[in-house]
Formats: C-alpha cells, structure tokens, sequence
C-alpha cells in the first residue's frame, strides 16, 4: 500500500483537475451539476481527513448528557451509538427533561455538532460575515 497520495490527496488532485481543466469546459446546461460533482469531491475529503473524530466526539458529549459510558464503540457500532443517543436525547429535550439547568449543556453540544457537521460539508457557512 502506498503512503502518498493517500484518498484524501487523490480527491484533492481529482477535484482540483476537474475544476482547472475539465469545469471551464463543460457546457453551460451542464454546469450546476458539473459544480456539485466538484462541491461533492470536497465534501469527501474533508470527510476523510477528519476520520471518525467528530463522530467520536459527537458520542462523548452525548453520553455525558445521558449519563451513558462514554467510552465509544468502533467501525459501524459508533454511528449506530450517535444515532440511538440522538434519537434518546431528542425524546427526553420533548419530556422536558433538559429544561432546567442541563439546558445549557444541550445548547453547547448542538451547538458544537453543529459546528462539527458545517466543517465538513460547508465550511463557509462558518466565517462570520
């Protein structure tokens, strides 16, 4: 197996080729899709070189609210984790359960998912303007 380029390097390539030199070619019907194709290619490297960390993360301060374990499963168990507690956390913010003052702490961490999701899939949205 080769250490360079590695997946993230090769859609850098990929997409920067596609962009200089294939994108001011393509016809103009064809140029909305041609620029998420490119918007596309971006949105899988930033995705592979932040790995599993922001999932990771997004599980430790889910299972600090829940008062869960927090120590996080591996491979498809992890996104499977995120996605119960998610579902449980939404469940008990509609009993009321984090109206008191937990409610801070679940503001801090949609706050920071949020932040952590726009990272990767439209990093602009977060430079204040």
């Amino acid at each position: 197996m080769n250490d360079r380029p590695d997946a993230c390097d090769l859609l850098e390539i990929a997409r920067h080729a596609f962009t200089a030199e294939i994108l001011p070619a393509v016809p103009e019907p064809l140029r909305y899709t041609a620029l998420m194709v490119a918007n596309a290619m971006a949105i899988a490297q930033r995705e592979l070189a932040a790995g599993d960390s922001p999932l990771r993360e997004e599980y430790r301060r889910l299972a600090g609210l829940l008062s869960q374990n927090p120590a996080a499963p591996d491979g498809s168990a992890l996104r499977d984790g995120v996605e119960s507690y998610n579902r449980r956390l939404a469940n008990e913010i509609r009993a009321g359960r984090f109206d008191g003052e937990k409610r801070a702490a679940v503001l801090e961490h949609l706050r920071r998912t949020t932040e952590e999701k726009l990272a990767i899939s439209n990093p602009k949205a977060l430079v204040p303007g």
